[in-house]
């Protein structure tokens, strides 16, 4: 199958982030297309059916406060779905009504195989992809993370379900002891979920995110999610040790070894919460890697290859994490000025669109203010 793409620009993702960098190039007036391996808000319409945004959305963009999970300045989530904390099927209509205001050039189901560079090619970044070979001149690499589940690296681990595995916590209506791995959002989520359904929940919290607390939601849990877990915190027990392994037996039982060396049963696979992985596996070549992640510059761009940019929740610059999409979208307007630049689009429309994305917060070029805490 060959359905080339040339295009002098390629967004890798049609999620929160391809899509709200989709819409300011559109605004620029710079030529574009989204690719996605799925369709819009494939991972958002993967998430659980009970899973809620840890966000809040609220309509005050015009009073100078735009809803937290919003991609633009223009819209909210709050006002579209009529709900404060969406869920991801939710989430994705919001995006697929973007998608066609904004009349955005998304193609779906083209998955990238393998990502090169070629430096003699007019085009020089080359995507081998299921639907053929794609070149650009640039690339914003705004593939997500929910699609890339970490299993951890103990022993046993391929004997659990993962949290990306779960199509609705009613599922385990059946099974009446849980044993729930991990102790950041998604898994006191798994927790609370399980208890509402009046489950008998046995929580590992290795890392003690419990009692962990920063003004840096990126760091420690929500208060939306802490609020949850108080309203079941009585119907669940808490063990503060890592599992260390896990057994399977023929019965179909498990046993879960902690590092305390204490045992735990249960008849239904644990399931792993310990967070994903990330897509930029597929690129990580082109970039400088730093303590586990991807070495940018300034402008969100590789270090190694000019033009190719990233976006999305794996931005990271010293111990600031982009992983809201409240943070993450204020790298918009850098992407999108310098490629507005580089490919000589009009001067008045873009002082006009990127003044617009400053005074809406879509635009942080000073990143010392991220290392700050609240004082009380």
């Amino acid at each position: 199958m060959n359905n080339a793409i040339k295009s002098p620009i390629i967004i890798v993702g049609a999620g929160a982030a391809g899509i709200g960098m989709g819409i300011l190039l559109k605004r620029l007036g710079l030529p574009f297309v989204i690719i996605d391996k799925g369709e819009v808000g494939a991972s958002f319409l993967q998430w659980p059916q009970e899973t809620k945004f840890i966000s809040p959305s609220f309509t005050g963009n015009f009073f100078g406060a735009v809803d937290l999970n919003a991609v633009t300045p223009e819209t909210s989530p709050a006002f579209t779905l009529s709900t404060e904390h969406p869920t991801g099927r939710q989430y994705a209509k919001y995006l697929k009504s973007l998608v066609e205001h904004y009349d955005l050039p998304v193609v779906t189901d083209v998955e990238v195989e393998n990502f090169d560079y070629d430096e003699h090619d007019d085009l020089p970044f080359v995507l081998d992809t299921n639907q053929g070979m794609h070149f650009a001149s640039h690339v914003i690499w705004a593939a997500g993370e929910f699609q890339y589940p970490h299993y951890g690296n103990f022993k046993g681990a391929e004997h659990c379900t993962h949290y990306a595995d779960v199509w609705a916590w009613s599922d385990f209506i059946e099974d009446d002891n849980l044993c729930v791995i991990g102790g950041y959002e998604s898994g006191v989520d798994a927790a609370y979920q399980l208890s509402r359904l009046g489950k008998k929940v046995t929580l590992f919290d290795g890392s003690n995110q419990l009692n962990f607390h920063s003004s840096d939601s990126s760091y420690s849990l929500s208060p939306f999610t802490r609020d949850r877990f108080n309203s079941v915190k009585s119907h669940i027990k808490v063990v503060n040790a890592k599992v260390m392994s896990i057994e399977k037996f023929d019965d179909g039982g498990y046993t879960l070894t902690t590092s305390e060396g204490e045992k735990y049963s249960t008849n239904t696979a644990p399931i792993n919460c310990m967070g994903f992985d990330s897509s930029t596996k597929l690129i990580e070549h082109l970039f400088e890697v730093e303590d586990d992640h991807l070495k940018l510059n300034a402008l969100d761009e590789s270090t190694l290859y000019p033009n190719l940019f990233l976006a999305g929740p794996q931005v990271q610059h010293d111990k600031a994490l982009f992983c809201f999409i409240y943070k993450f979208r204020q790298r918009f307007g850098i992407i999108g000025e310098v490629l507005s630049e580089r490919l000589d689009g009009d001067k008045k429309l873009r002082e006009s669109i990127i003044e617009l994305y400053k005074q809406n917060q879509f635009y942080l070029d000073d990143l010392s203010c991220c290392d700050d805490e609240c004082h009380c």
